[in-house]
């Protein structure tokens, strides 16, 4: 749908703010002039505070929850259900199109977990920031009623990589960047929330073992061979396979007669088992 000459695609900014931007591609017939007359909508979540790697700290669970109540809450997207979302650490320029960036995501912010930390406080500034990201962040996108997509352009370290496994289908770059659990090299250990949201999506217990037990970097291949994504590409098509695969995941695009996001939710939920 996405390659058909007779649709156009017309994008909208609807969140951008401090390296994290939300846009909306309608995809429409030629002829329509109107927003309600849509093939489909194709949502981005692009994180781009590449001069942070993309790391996960209180600023950014703040931003990416702002992200997740605007696709709750815009006008443009609570009177549909034909929707899908990726969520990409590639930057995008005024004319929409991707730039190439290093981060997927670093992972936790351990600078700011290490002076957090050393303040004294009663609970663990660390705890709250995870239980906080759990919660708020993780949950929610994979709960969300609608197919979504993780394109994985660079370094994809621990809370990247659970960012990429609460979403249903990830696309790796090829060449450059890799996918780790860096735990074990770390000294840290799997919180409850981070080690079943790995079990839920990774079934090979031998690729969990290795991964998690050793901290192995994962290069594209090995991590498409291990079950850790489903396709591979260059980087100059990253965002367009991303994309063909967001809009293979509509619901009219899978000619889903009854779809009802309440119950595709429950769904969710009961095959993760979260």
């Amino acid at each position: 749908m996405s390659n058909n000459p007779s649709l156009q695609r017309d994008n909208q900014t609807l969140f951008d703010k401090d390296g994290v931007s939300l846009f909306a591609t309608i995809l429409s017939p030629n002829n329509s002039n109107s927003d309600d007359d849509h093939e489909g909508i194709i949502l981005t979540l692009s994180i781009h505070r590449q001069h942070e790697k993309n790391v996960v700290n209180p600023t950014l669970i703040s931003l990416l929850i702002e992200a997740l109540d605007m696709i709750d809450t815009h006008p443009l997207l609570v009177n549909t259900n034909n929707k899908s979302l990726i969520i990409t650490g590639l930057a995008f320029d005024t004319n929409y199109i991707p730039q190439t960036s290093k981060f997927f995501s670093n992972g936790l912010d351990l600078q700011w977990m290490l002076q957090a930390n050393s303040n004294g406080t009663t609970k663990s500034p660390s705890s709250t920031l995870i239980e906080s990201y759990n919660s708020q962040v993780l949950a929610r996108i994979l709960t969300l009623p609608f197919t979504t997509v993780a394109a994985i352009n660079g370094h994809c370290i621990g809370a990247g990589l659970f960012l990429c496994l609460s979403t249903d289908y990830r696309i790796m770059r090829t060449k450059r960047g890799y996918i780790s659990w860096p735990e074990a090299n770390l000294g840290m250990r799997l919180t409850k929330g981070f080690s079943e949201l790995s079990k839920a999506k990774i079934s090979n217990h031998t690729v969990l073992r290795e991964g998690i037990l050793t901290a192995k970097k994962y290069t594209s291949s090995e991590a498409l061979e291990n079950g850790i994504i489903d396709i591979k590409c260059d980087i100059e098509e990253l965002y367009n396979v991303a994309f063909d695969r967001a809009v293979e995941g509509l619901p009219d695009s899978m000619n889903l007669e009854y779809f009802d996001p309440r119950a595709y939710s429950k769904c969710c939920i009961d095959v993760l088992c979260i």
